[in-house]
């Protein structure tokens, strides 16, 4: 019979990664889900993290997560360099008892939100995640 294994929630780890990996760095960023709903640009820069699917796995040890990074600030270059740092923050990572290794998926694409007025840029990491046996 094989064994009970689940993938970890890798939102929450890449949340908690990064808003340490940032503030050790002495950068001012909220990182989260959801962009706060009172945010506009003259807020502090924001990079919003997403699961956009786990398509890999090798049952009962790994997990492959597709996690999208994106960067919201007052302007474009701004908005480029914090999701590049992301980006490089996360591909450093060292590895945990959650997460195996990470490398780059898709480099630094900028968009603007009307909505907002924000600059925005967005890249992708592969996250590899330990399952865990239950």
């Amino acid at each position: 019979m094989k064994p009970l294994a689940v993938a970890p929630d890798a939102e929450r780890i890449v949340i908690d990664y990064l808003t340490a990996a940032l503030a050790a760095r002495s950068v001012v960023a909220g990182v989260g889900v959801d962009l706060p709903a009172t945010w506009a640009p003259a807020s502090t820069q924001y990079v919003q993290v997403a699961l956009d699917g786990t398509p890999t796995v090798r049952y009962p040890v790994m997990a492959r997560a597709v996690v999208r990074l994106t960067a919201w600030h007052t302007n474009t270059t701004g908005a480029k360099a914090l999701a590049s740092l992301a980006q490089g923050l996360m591909c450093s990572h060292p590895g945990s008892r959650e997460i195996g290794s990470v490398q780059p998926g898709i480099g630094v694409f900028p968009a603007r939100d009307f909505a907002t007025g924000a600059q925005l840029a967005s890249v992708t990491c592969r996250v590899n995640l330990l399952l865990v046996t239950l």
